[in-house]
Parts: structure tokens; sequence; C-alpha cells
């Protein structure tokens, strides 16, 4: 019985399973592919999504300067600043895609806004947006 035993152990000790070199690297390699393709795809995704959220805020904002311009009980085009509308009219803005820390939102003489810009220096939010 002990034999028998033994005969196993030593069967047991000569069929090693596993995964060589070779193997590894093959496979570290397809990843290294996959990661080299998604990577720049999902970064991507990641400034649109600022700038979605940037218009988002853009419309926010629209919203507010048209009802200061209502408030304030204008006839004229105005352009209101951060400090007109913060916190009165909205909480505080944070721009996603831009440092920029000013914003300007120009009403018509009709009190609807059109342009909504935020001032980093290069960069204005599509007014476009404001007349959906």
């Amino acid at each position: 019985m002990m034999f028998g035993t033994v005969k196993v152990f030593k069967r047991i000790g000569r069929n090693r399973e596993g995964f060589t070199l070779v193997e590894l690297l093959a496979v570290l390699a397809i990843l290294a592919v996959v990661a080299a393709i998604a990577v720049p795809r999902f970064t991507g995704t990641i400034e649109a999504a600022k700038v979605r959220a940037d218009k988002s805020s853009a419309l926010i904002i629209a919203r507010a300067a048209e009802q200061k311009w209502i408030d304030d009980g204008q006839n004229e085009q105005v352009t209101y600043h951060k400090e007109d509308l913060v916190p009165d009219y909205v909480r505080e803005v944070k721009w996603q895609a831009s440092d920029a820390d000013d914003f300007g939102a120009t009403v018509n003489e009709n009190g609807t806004c059109i342009s909504v810009k935020y001032y980093d220096g290069t960069s204005l939010l599509d007014p476009e947006l404001l007349e959906e």
C-alpha cells in the first residue's frame, strides 16, 4: 500500500502543469496592444465629457443671466460677469475643460441670452446651444 502511494506522488511531481515563459510573454504582448488601443479612446472621451459639462454650465448661466435681466428691469443689451450672478442666481461655477475663473453672459434687448463666454484667453462656449 505504501509503495502505491509513493508511485502516485512521483507521477504528480513529474506531471507539472503551468504556463511557460513564452506563453506569459505572448499574453502580456496582447494586453499591451489592447491597452495601446483603448487608452487614447478613453482620454478622448473624458475631454469630450468635460466640454459637454461646460456647455451644460453655460446653459445654466444663460438662464440665470436672463433672470437677472428681468429682475433688473433692463430694456437694453447687457453683459453680466461672474460677480453679477454668483451667488444670487447661480451658486458656483467650476469649469471642467478650462482653468478660467471669470465668465460673461450677454443678454440682448429682448431678454434672450445670446452668448456665454468663459475667459481663459482662447475659449468661447458655443452660442448656438443657447438657441435650443
